[in-house]
């Protein structure tokens, strides 16, 4: 299955994992239009994602930034791990979150929203001098999500991300979320008995992915939906998949608040290894 999680999206993960030893590599490209005056941005991202069993799936991230400008730069790490719960369809079909992000302060690609806009900018009192430093150079943190998802046929599905960021130095949690569907509105044709003998380059199927997603508040002003304190976002895509387990997705993000970019155009392509 490619994209093994997020199908045709790409901040909302739905209950869909890779199968026991397949192997996919992803190429991902932002390009921004942030609006407001400030500098547009191109963020790029690698991923390695592998199947470790066929309710383990495990990832790899390393992300690099361009900002008009400015040269390009290395954005970070992120190493992921989700794990179903339940072998068989249950309801809602939990599965469980946890990725560790080692980041520049400066990195852009957008894999999640959390938090809120109006938090406090200045730093604790009495934290040291290599302390700030630190944190100016590098983010550390853990991402959390519950990932509930439900197929309502084998073409349309549904899924719901509760979304939390930690900051493993201040302490501080953020919280998101990420909602929205996947819909396959072309798949080949299927003869008697299965597939009809495919060509490397037949396209097998396209998936409509719509996805809503956003900050939801933090630990220390509270939870808010306030578009005027948040950051929210609607994304429409598009995956396609060939039969030679390539596949290309494009993607458009809309901010829908002020304080969110105005619109990015998102890019993937990848190949699965089985």
């Amino acid at each position: 299955m490619a994209r093994a999680g997020n199908d045709a999206n790409f901040v909302l993960y739905d209950h869909h994992m890779a199968k026991k030893a397949e192997t996919e590599i992803n190429v991902f490209n932002d390009i921004s239009n942030i609006g407001s005056g400030e500098e547009d941005y191109t963020a790029q991202l690698l991923e390695i994602e592998h199947g470790v069993t066929d309710y383990w799936t495990t990832a790899l991230y390393l992300e690099g930034t361009h900002v008009d400008g400015e040269e390009y730069e290395f954005g970070g790490w992120r190493f992921e791990n989700r794990l179903r719960l339940f072998e068989n369809a249950s309801i809602l079909n939990p599965v469980l979150y946890a990725e560790y992000e080692n980041l520049r302060s400066a990195h852009r690609y957008l894999l999640t929203v959390t938090g809120r806009t109006d938090a406090a900018e200045e730093e604790e009192e009495g934290e040291t001098d290599a302390r700030e430093e630190a944190e100016e150079e590098t983010e550390r943190a853990l991402e959390t999500r519950l990932i509930l998802g439900h197929d309502f046929s084998d073409r349309f599905n549904v899924a719901f991300n509760w979304i939390n960021e930690t900051n493993v130095v201040s302490g501080k949690w953020e919280f998101g979320y990420a909602t929205g569907l996947n819909y396959v509105f072309y798949e080949a044709d299927k003869a008697e008995g299965g597939f009809a003998a495919p060509a490397g380059w037949d396209l097998e199927k396209l998936t409509l992915g719509i996805e809503l997603y956003g900050g939801l508040g933090d630990s220390q002003l509270g939870l808010t939906l306030d578009p005027g304190k948040t950051q929210q976002y609607l994304g429409v895509n598009l995956l396609g998949e060939w039969e030679n387990h390539l596949h290309v997705g494009v993607g458009g993000a809309f901010g829908l608040t002020d304080d969110s970019e105005d619109a990015i155009l998102r890019l993937t392509a990848g190949y699965e290894f089985e």
